[in-house]
């Protein structure tokens, strides 16, 4: 009987669509389209690599976490020899989780972060990745100014409380809207897994509340509730105990990211006007689409780049007077005095 899903070779011919390609240093990333229905295609520098995403995928849904299932591989020695090694996933069912989620969905989200991480490592390793989770403190200390004496001092004892912690958890890596699949049954399946890590958990948890998704006092108590009533009991411990490091931590990842992103964005900005000063290059519409698409992503990284640097100014303070605040509270005090900075800013831009 013939199977319902294309063959590895028919879903990387010639004559498919498609849509999206991404390059990482282990893995390259393809979705295509056939006959109506949408793949995720991967391609590992490895057997070994290709193995270890699916075990990974092997994790998360012994977990009960919804996941891309394989529907095509190569497998064979000539498979192998002409195409390297791959995999094609199916597409989840369902929905991106969106900007204005409910609590509803945020605790769902919390049952799915807790399963995750509920899944343990020795060290802390990127699985297809070549950087190594870091705390990032020290490069925080680096490219900040104006701190004073008592603020580093904080810095440095709270990287100190997180680098005594032991083991890891398996995280995600990339908790952003259209990576939260909201499946029909309104549960919370993951997809994108390139960036998975072991890793400490409180630092993703702590990050998901930093997201432009859940900015609001009661999503956030929402996806806290329900991730600390079905995590495992030595989490919930360390969340009760260093949830204001993991939020700093979270914070200084997000700043670096960003600006990491930019600097991806000014380099492929150049390349664009390189390209487009040639007579064989893209033609004008194109060049103006890529523009406008860079455009949009440098606004949006300059925006939370903001917002997460005003965070980790306003935190050391909060936390040096209130040792003992919680984690939501914390990230309220330093929207309320986030918020009035925004209006005045907008105001003056009307003058």
């Amino acid at each position: 009987m013939k199977s319902a899903n294309p063959s590895i070779g028919e879903l990387l011919a010639g004559h498919v669509d498609v849509v999206h390609t991404k390059w990482r240093f282990s893995l390259q990333k393809r979705i295509v389209e056939l006959n109506g229905s949408k793949y995720v295609l991967y391609r590992f520098r490895s057997k070994k690599m290709m193995h270890r995403f699916e075990d990974a995928l092997a994790l998360l849904s012994g977990a009960g976490v919804p996941v891309q299932s394989v529907c095509a591989r190569t497998s064979t020695v000539g498979e192998r020899l002409r195409h390297g090694h791959w995999l094609a996933l199916s597409y989840l069912p369902g929905h991106p989780l969106g900007k204005n989620p409910g609590r509803r969905l945020m605790a769902e989200l919390g049952k799915t972060m807790a399963k995750v991480n509920g899944i343990s490592g020795s060290i802390k390793q990127s699985l297809f990745s070549r950087r190594r989770p870091e705390l990032p403190h020290r490069a925080y200390l680096e490219m900040a100014t104006g701190l004073d004496d008592r603020q580093r001092e904080w810095i440095g004892a709270s990287l100190a409380r997180l680098e005594r912690l032991q083991g890891a958890q398996l995280t995600h890596g990339d908790l952003f809207v259209d990576n939260i699949i909201v499946m029909p049954d309104k549960s919370i399946g993951l997809i994108d897994y390139e960036l998975m890590a072991y890793d400490l958990s409180g630092i993703e948890l702590a990050g998901t509340l930093l997201r432009s998704f859940c900015r609001k006092r009661h999503t956030r108590r929402a996806l806290v509730r329900a991730y600390m009533a079905a995590c495992p009991p030595r989490l919930k411990t360390e969340w009760k105990q260093y949830c204001r490091d993991f939020v700093f931590a979270a914070a200084a990842r997000l700043v670096l990211a960003r600006q990491d992103r930019l600097r991806h964005i000014a380099r492929k900005q150049r390349i664009l006007d390189l390209r487009s000063a040639l007579p064989f290059g893209p033609n004008t519409a194109e060049i103006a689409r890529q523009r406008r698409a860079y455009q949009g992503i440098v606004r949006s990284a300059k925006k939370n780049e903001e917002y997460y640097l005003h965070v980790l100014r306003t935190i050391i303070d909060i936390c040096i007077k209130n040792e003992g605040i919680g984690a939501v509270a914390l990230l309220d005090k330093c929207d309320r005095s986030y918020r009035p900075m925004i209006v005045r800013r907008q105001d003056g831009a009307k003058r």
